[in-house]
């Protein structure tokens, strides 16, 4: 007997569209998209646009739309569709105090359109992100094409070192980009410095209790023989990690070892074009958490929240290509600033180490779990499914080896002191 499948869930307030995504809405948004006033939808289709667990500053729907425009029949286009929450609560709060949407509009509307003219000039055709049909402040909503036509597709599951390389190079890119405009401000037009993080004193009070992760993990780890002084060390960190996040989240003072960081940069945030188990091609989303700050933000996504353990274990690898490969594309761009060196670089990454405290502990062992399964609001309320969670991720095998690596590491680097 075949089993059946657990039926996909999705979040409450993606299950109905807001009253205004109808019809004559996105009839006038593909009107302006294709420069016809005559063009007439003759059938819509409106569903949830992600699974839950996929994504959470964002309501996401999915319109399948057939229309007539300029005497030619268009079937079954897929729009993505991004508003913000209707329902009063936590989700709708802290994306306002934020600012996600209007930090994501400049990145569509502004930095991304001026990256491609500059790739352009030098004859590289790659995408940064998926093409921005629409958007507008009143309603709040981004409406982009659905890339999946594209053959672009989730990975949920952390890469190889190999696969890892190619998502690391592509963010080396965008960085290097970033850190030429800004030498090149006058001359482009646009102060990327101006995006400020949005990881202040009030974003990780409203988060704290992720770091309730410390207690569960002392637990687990007093039954790990030689983890002793460990459990000790963990005891100390959920009083203080906030305190040493502040300043890890604040840019270099000019002209300092600053990039336009993308900030929330794990797999859930990117889709790629697979052949088998290899990565053809990555495309980056979700570009709401952009800020100008140390590069090192990044990267400890890339070591947390994209690469499995044994990619991991290669991180002077991957922080070298990623320097090798940004110090290429600034020559190829012409750049004349002076890139940081490979041992500044490595001096960053140990000055931010709050970050990978954070991220080690508390972040990528959620990213094992699956998130489809869990009430992401309760969790970052830390309510019961967050109790719950933490009670399952650290019983995991794939967590548990990998915490008996990282945790001596963080320990021997000063980190939990």
């Amino acid at each position: 007997m075949v089993a059946e499948e657990e039926p996909v869930k999705y979040f409450k307030d993606e299950l109905t569209p807001p009253d205004f995504l109808n019809k004559e809405y996105l009839e006038n948004v593909l009107q302006k998209a294709e420069n016809d006033k005559a063009l007439k939808i003759t059938k819509l289709d409106i569903v949830p646009g992600s699974r839950a667990g996929d994504h959470f500053a964002s309501v996401m729907f999915k319109a399948i739309v057939n229309y007539n425009s300029k005497g030619k029949t268009v079937d079954g286009r897929s729009l993505i569709i991004k508003t913000m929450p209707i329902e009063d609560g936590m989700k709708k709060e802290l994306l306002k105090e934020m600012n996600v949407f209007g930090r994501e509009t400049e990145m569509y509307t502004k930095v991304l359109p001026e990256m491609a003219r500059i790739m352009e000039s030098i004859g590289d055709t790659d995408e940064m992100g998926p093409r921005l049909v629409y958007h507008s402040t009143d309603p709040v909503v981004m409406i982009f094409d659905d890339i999946t036509k594209y053959k672009y597709e989730m990975h949920t599951e952390f890469f190889d070192f190999d696969n890892v390389i190619k998502i690391t190079k592509k963010l080396a890119k965008f960085h290097a980009l970033s850190y030429y405009i800004n030498d090149n401000k006058y001359t482009h037009k646009l102060n990327i410095t101006e995006f400020e993080s949005a990881f202040n004193e009030n974003f990780f009070e409203r988060l704290k209790g992720m770091f309730d992760a410390f207690d569960q993990l002392q637990k687990e780890v007093l039954n790990w023989p030689g983890y002793e002084k460990l459990g000790e060390k963990l005891s100390t960190q959920k009083d203080t990690l906030q305190e040493k996040l502040l300043p890890a989240y604040k840019a270099n003072p000019e002209p300092g070892f600053n990039v336009l960081c993308h900030g929330d940069f794990h797999l859930r945030n990117m889709m790629f074009v697979m052949n088998g188990p290899n990565i053809d091609k990555v495309m980056f989303l979700d570009y709401q958490m952009c800020y100008w700050g140390s590069p090192a933000m990044d990267l400890y996504y890339i070591l947390y929240a994209i690469s499995n353990n044994d990619a991991r274990d290669r991180r002077g690898e991957i922080l070298s290509i990623y320097h090798q490969t940004f110090c290429e594309y600034l020559q190829r761009l012409g750049c004349l600033k002076k890139p940081f060196s490979l041992l500044d670089l490595n001096i960053e990454i140990l000055k931010r180490g709050a970050m990978e405290v954070m991220w080690g502990i508390c972040g990528m062992p959620m990213m094992c779990m699956d998130l489809s399964k869990l009430d992401l609001e309760s969790i970052i309320n830390a309510g019961g499914a967050m109790v719950d969670m933490r009670q399952l991720m650290f019983k995991n095998e794939t967590v548990v080896e990998a915490m008996k690596k990282i945790l001596p590491d963080l320990l021997h680097k000063g980190l939990l002191d």
